[in-house]
């Protein structure tokens, strides 16, 4: 599937399930449910992305020209900025530069609301990839042995770039 192919439309909450499955699929790439699956279990069952998600909260698909879905992410607003609930690829996508088209896409949409930052949740494969994009690490938080979430910042502030 050609990059030039793929294009941005809002995502439909009737597609919820699928786009939890291609969150499922991108975590299995990192070996999550493998070395992890009780934190895997513990996700599909707290923090799937719901149909209700989706209505309530700014949420993209990436997609061909087909409607194949590449990839998504959502944003939602909380207390004085605006998070970056979910952001995944599908596996053969990664590395590809489209982490970094979807990345561009959020960070615009995050600047309209009018928030001063975003906060990143970060998976642990993924926290390089949001500092080469330009968001600082504030911290980690350990799940498990071995499983470290990173919450991070970027500044949405005019004139604040991603890397």
């Amino acid at each position: 599937m050609a990059a030039d192919d793929l294009d941005f439309r809002p995502a439909d909450p009737a597609e919820a399930d699928a786009l939890w499955a291609l969150t499922l699929r991108s975590l299995d790439h990192w070996g999550h449910p493998t070395n992890h699956p009780d934190l895997i279990a513990q996700m599909s069952a707290e923090d799937a992305i719901t149909a209700a998600y989706i209505r309530d909260n700014d949420t993209w698909v990436l997609a061909s020209g087909d409607g194949t879905t590449v990839g998504y992410y959502g944003l939602k607003p909380i207390e004085a900025a605006v998070d970056l609930t979910y952001m995944f690829l599908e596996p053969e996508a990664i590395g590809g530069g489209l982490g970094r088209r979807m990345w561009d896409h959020a960070v615009a949409r995050a600047r309209t609301t009018g928030n001063e930052r975003m906060r990143i949740i970060s998976d642990p494969m993924a926290i390089g990839f949001y500092q080469a994009m330009g968001a600082e690490l504030e911290r980690t938080v350990a799940l498990a042995p071995g499983f470290e979430l990173g919450v991070m910042w970027l500044p949405l502030a005019d004139g604040a770039e991603s890397a």
